[in-house]
């Protein structure tokens, strides 16, 4: 087996993997954060912990080419913690319906949700 069809082999797996439903709990919300004040502000990305909860239910796991090709970029977002599959993390969900969970180890899982518009006051895409 070469390099490449391993390479392979791995991406599908952990594809395959990305695909099971979120195991998450414990969230709680810790700040919001703007890279752009004047454009983006709280009140783009007003969720509660269990909106959180919902967008990580609805959501889809993605690769980050999806996340480039196929979702808008927000400078604004929510970020805080929760448990993923078991260990302590740190997520952020931007008001583009977008959102990462950061685990230890580096791992870093993104998100992209197309049916969470209600949750950020109309259409995200």
């Amino acid at each position: 087996m070469n390099l490449r069809s391993w390479l392979f082999g791995a991406w599908v797996t952990l594809a395959g993997c990305a695909a099971s439903p979120p195991d998450i709990n414990e969230i709680s919300i810790s700040d919001f954060r703007s890279e752009e004040p004047e454009r983006c502000r709280p009140s783009d990305i007003a969720l509660d912990e269990g909106k959180i909860a919902s967008f990580f239910k609805r959501a889809e796991p993605i690769d980050g080419r999806t996340l480039h090709d196929e979702y808008d970029w927000a400078p604004c977002y929510l970020e805080g913690t929760l448990k993923y599959r078991d260990k302590a993390c740190i997520w952020r969900v931007r008001a583009g319906a977008t959102g990462e969970i950061e685990c230890p180890a580096t791992e870093l899982y993104f998100f992209g949700c197309k049916a969470c518009g209600d949750l950020f006051g109309g259409s995200t895409q």
